[in-house]
């Protein structure tokens, strides 16, 4: 049965508004299964006494950093006081011009550089103790999450494969129904429906595969359709019969497409045989043409 073009825009028009309106109910089915929460499976392993010191020890680990920094410094520009004046102070030994304020500069250089690197050591060794009791916390939150996040994904799999049989349960009657009509009827309405039916069908095995599969079911997916699609282009503009018509419509060779003139019955680059007679007319068409373009006849 013949169909009017506007039938086939309505019909195409009714597959699109139904494939819309199902793939958002296929949404909405996703709510109906409880949503596994990450969260309450690290509250279940990680207790929150470890989490506040976690937080207690990252903050004593800032201000030490900024008291070690400072400290640090400090150190720096006594021991380069110091070095400087006892270097002095040597020097005007060797040459016994050493003078009490010399000295005592020298020796007050050398208490503050003491003192400096008393300081520095005592906030060192209290930062690297803090450091270390912040790894080993973390080294321990990080092993907790590790199960949390095990268990999390096995119930994620778990929700998952309810909601994908939820959308079966959907989908398929709705396929089987449409197939039957179809079977039965075979008209566009049937036809339709089968097609609506077929492409939900479709997204949701592309929905299935992504969800558990990411990238390699992308990967796949777009092997797939670049398969399909090459197939499809050569079927359709990469047929012998195809691309001999088109070098033909553009005055070439139709077998190696070098440029001939009217009149040439051999191509002079491949000497391949470019007209035959038309056995109705007697004129010399082109090769390959469906109808003599003198008579009309086939």
């Amino acid at each position: 049965m013949e169909y009017s073009r506007i039938e086939k825009i309505l019909a195409s028009a009714f597959v699109l508004f139904l494939l819309l309106a199902s793939i958002n109910f296929l949404d909405e089915l996703e709510d109906i299964p409880k949503r596994p929460d990450f969260h309450d499976y690290e509250s279940k392993y990680v207790p929150s006494e470890l989490l506040e010191n976690q937080s207690r020890l990252s903050l004593l680990s800032r201000n030490f950093r900024i008291r070690y920094d400072e400290m640090r410094d400090n150190l720096t520009k006594a021991q380069e006081l110091y070095v400087f004046k006892r270097e002095e102070y040597r020097v005007a030994l060797e040459s016994n011009n050493v003078t009490e304020d010399l000295k005592n500069e020298y020796l007050s250089a050398k208490k503050d550089y003491e003192k400096a690197l008393l300081e520095f050591s005592a906030v060192e060794a209290a930062y690297k103790e803090v450091e270390n009791q912040l790894y080993e916390l973390n080294n321990q939150i990080q092993e907790l999450n590790e199960m949390a996040w095990r268990e999390y994904r096995n119930a994620y799999s778990v929700y998952r494969i309810k909601v994908l049989l939820l959308k079966l349960l959907f989908v398929l009657p709705a396929f089987l129904a449409s197939f039957l009509l179809y079977k039965r009827y075979k008209n566009i309405y049937a036809a339709s429906l089968i097609a609506y039916s077929s492409l939900l069908l479709a997204y949701l095995a592309v929905e299935a595969v992504w969800s558990s599969l990411q990238v390699i079911g992308l990967s796949l997916f777009g092997a797939v359709a670049t398969a399909l699609a090459l197939y499809y282009i050569r079927r359709e503009y990469l047929k012998p019969e195809r691309v001999h018509k088109r070098r033909i419509a553009q005055n070439k060779c139709y077998n190696c497409g070098f440029p001939i003139k009217d009149d040439y019955i051999i191509c002079p680059n491949c000497g391949i045989k470019l007209k035959e007679k038309c056995e109705n007319c007697g004129a010399m068409k082109p090769i390959h043409l469906d109808f003599c373009p003198y008579c009309g006849e086939q």
